[in-house]
């Protein structure tokens, strides 16, 4: 119900506030009164688009506020979905700046046009000629018969339920998308698992296949590198070995004469030795060393692997990549199957729609009870204006979902036989 309004700086009024009391009020004038202007302001409060050629004073911001009180409205449910506070005092203010920009809000709360709009259907009715009356509306027909019915206090227990119920779906959803989320994500780490798993990392495998590699690439260089040495040391025309035995035999003869010529002959066979242990290992080296193509694809292929996993998980090192599966086997053992909780709300969620289904009877069994005596009154009142075939019939259904109202689809349906015959019009 609407206990007051307020203007200021809209079409021709500078500022207004008008208290209306309960029950009837009647606002009378001559045309050109201003009584247009009031439904203009009351539009802003129901959502209609406004310019700046409504401002009184084009240098001022326009206002329009109307205060409500809701209790009898059970409107709850849509402050909760649409996220704004609930009071049975309700204070919808609508802003137009001298720029142009409007801004509307509910107790304080931005809200956009739609909100608006929507919200005020249900407590603003502005009846012109050619307008579609609320009568036609399935949800006012309803309201109508649950009214007769007294059924104001089942309603309230219904919607809170039905209220309940609907959060409870909501959730139950989200559950269950997290759940399918979850097991994707443990799909997915499954499969990473797998590929570090076959890969079969080591510690420093990496850097020892890329040694082994760069071995088995270089095996012409160290056999020529190897074969120089042994051409060097020992097999040349000038061979060390052959020059090193020269100076040792001619160093021989003075070698008792002083220690130090001593210590040096010693250095010189020692020289020798250390040189002829060189040769052989080179020899041999030289000799074991083959190019082997085969090897040298196995250790390609394996390096790969450990590349193309690095690149994978935005790694360089090995230490790097062996942290990264440590840390995505931590994180799959940390994901907990949530089929149990979803199975909980499920039971839950039966557990309300028993609760609703009995309500629901309980509000359908009520409302068919009025039906037929207000049908009946309808038409005495339709006979008394002279309407002796008019009549109303309530069509009733049932809903295959739960509704904010129960389970009950009514139509209210006008039904006019004319001369006696079954000739009918009937609408909703």
């Amino acid at each position: 119900m609407l206990r007051k309004l307020e203007i200021q700086n809209y079409a021709i009024i500078d500022k207004l506030e008008i208290d209306f009391p309960t029950g009837l009020t009647i606002i009378t004038g001559e045309t050109g009164a201003g009584k247009s202007i009031l439904l203009g302001a009351l539009g802003l409060i129901m959502g209609k688009r406004a310019d700046t050629k409504v401002l009184f004073d084009q240098e001022r911001k326009c206002f329009v506020e109307a205060t409500f009180a809701i209790a009898d409205y059970q409107l709850h449910e849509y402050f909760a979905e649409e996220g704004l506070d609930y009071d049975d005092e309700l204070i919808i203010r609508r802003e137009i700046a001298p720029g142009g920009k409007s801004r509307a809000y509910i107790n304080d709360s931005p809200v956009t046009l739609d909100i608006l709009t929507t919200l005020t259907e249900n407590l603003i009715d502005i009846h012109q000629q050619f307008d579609t009356l609320d009568i036609q509306k399935p949800v006012f027909q309803l309201r109508i018969i649950d009214a007769l019915a007294g059924n104001k206090n089942v309603l309230d227990q219904y919607s809170n339920l039905y209220k309940d119920y609907r959060q409870t779906c909501q959730k139950l959803e989200l559950l269950k998308e997290k759940n399918r989320n979850a097991q994707q994500e443990v799909e997915f780490l499954n499969f990473q698992i797998a590929e570090f798993d076959q890969a079969d990392l080591k510690p420093n495998e990496q850097d020892e296949l890329e040694m082994q590699l760069q071995k088995l690439t270089s095996a012409e260089d160290i056999i020529k590198n190897c074969s120089a040495i042994v051409q060097a040391v020992e097999e040349g025309e000038n061979a060390i070995l052959g020059q090193l035995q020269f100076i040792s035999n001619q160093f021989g003869s003075i070698k008792n004469l002083d220690k130090n010529f001593s210590d040096i002959y010693d250095r010189l066979l020692s020289v020798r030795e250390e040189l002829m242990d060189i040769s052989k290992d080179a020899s041999r080296i030289s000799d074991s060393t083959e190019y082997d193509a085969a090897a040298i694809e196995t250790t390609t292929t394996r390096l790969n692997i450990i590349n193309r996993l690095q690149k994978k998980h935005g790694v360089i090192t090995m230490d790097d990549l062996l942290k990264t599966q440590a840390e995505i086997k931590d994180k799959l053992d940390k994901f907990g199957d949530l089929t149990s909780d979803i199975e909980n709300l499920e039971l839950e969620i039966s557990k309300k729609e028993r609760s609703l289904k009995d309500l629901a009877q309980v509000l359908s069994q009520a409302r068919k009870k009025v039906i037929p005596s207000l049908e009946k009154d309808v038409h005495n009142l339709l006979t008394d204006l002279s309407m002796n075939h008019a009549y109303i019939k309530v069509q009733t259904g049932i809903l295959s979902n739960f509704s904010n109202s129960g389970l009950d689809d009514i139509s209210i349906l006008f039904d006019c036989r004319k001369n006696g015959r079954n000739s009918q019009q009937s609408c909703k």
